[in-house]
């Protein structure tokens, strides 16, 4: 028997999934608005092919989500004030967000701000204030990698693991939140207006273009050199 890796087979299966799911956007979307302005905007006026890591993390995502709700389309999209609002499922009227990660089980919800921003503006188009959440944990608490030996086989530190919350905010935190975006849908939308010879020299600084204590998204942007010196 011979068994050969099939390079050519493998683009064509990437080549696949990014042009059924890799669309350009148009008009202002709630993700748009949740991370750095300045690597939205040039995702849509300087567009860079998706990398292969981009294409596989993506279908991550989609296809659990796919799985665990056994449903095949997102939520009909909700348009307010201009900003577009798509919900992964509804639970019982509540939305429902679904996330996949390589993070670990254990870090509190809280410190993903973005996620929590998102799902604000999913119940203030909704009009509740209630949502739910499921973070599908695909490495666990990293312990069965990195724990102690005695530690990798207990069946608590084994992987993937899946945790289930209820979110619930008040009316004021919800729009507050609303408030943020719709400032940072006029900052987004300044920026799609300044196409100029070299878009780069138009982008924002960013304690503008960033949201406060996303200073580590410039870290893992493809679009780092561009924004130098900015």
């Amino acid at each position: 028997m011979r068994i050969l890796e099939d390079q050519e087979f493998k683009a064509k299966i990437i080549q696949k999934i990014a042009e059924r799911e890799f669309n350009v956007r148009e008009g202002v979307h709630c993700s748009d608005l949740l991370y750095c302005l300045n690597k939205q905007v040039l995702r849509r006026l300087c567009p860079k092919p998706s990398t292969e890591n981009q294409v596989l993390l993506f279908s991550l995502g989609w296809s659990t989500q796919r799985w665990i709700t056994g449903k095949d389309e997102d939520e009909e999209t909700i348009v307010k004030d201009g900003i577009q609002v798509t919900r992964d499922c509804l639970n019982n009227g509540f939305p429902w967000e679904l996330k996949a990660t390589f993070q670990s089980s254990g870090k509190p919800i809280e410190e993903n701000d973005s996620w929590v921003a998102q799902i604000k503006a999913q119940c203030y188009v909704q009009g509740v204030t209630t949502a739910y959440l499921s973070r599908l944990e695909i490495m666990g608490n990293w312990k069965s990698i990195f724990g102690k030996k005695e530690e990798k086989g207990l069946p608590e530190n084994q992987k993937p693991t899946l945790h289930a919350f209820r979110l619930e905010f008040t009316q004021t935190e919800l729009e507050d939140n609303w408030i943020w975006l719709v400032s940072r849908a006029e900052l987004f939308k300044d920026l799609l207006k300044r196409k100029g010879d070299d878009t780069t020299e138009l982008l924002f600084p960013p304690p503008l273009a960033l949201p406060i204590g996303h200073e580590w998204e410039c870290g893992f942007c493809e679009y780092k050199q561009e924004c130098q010196g900015v």
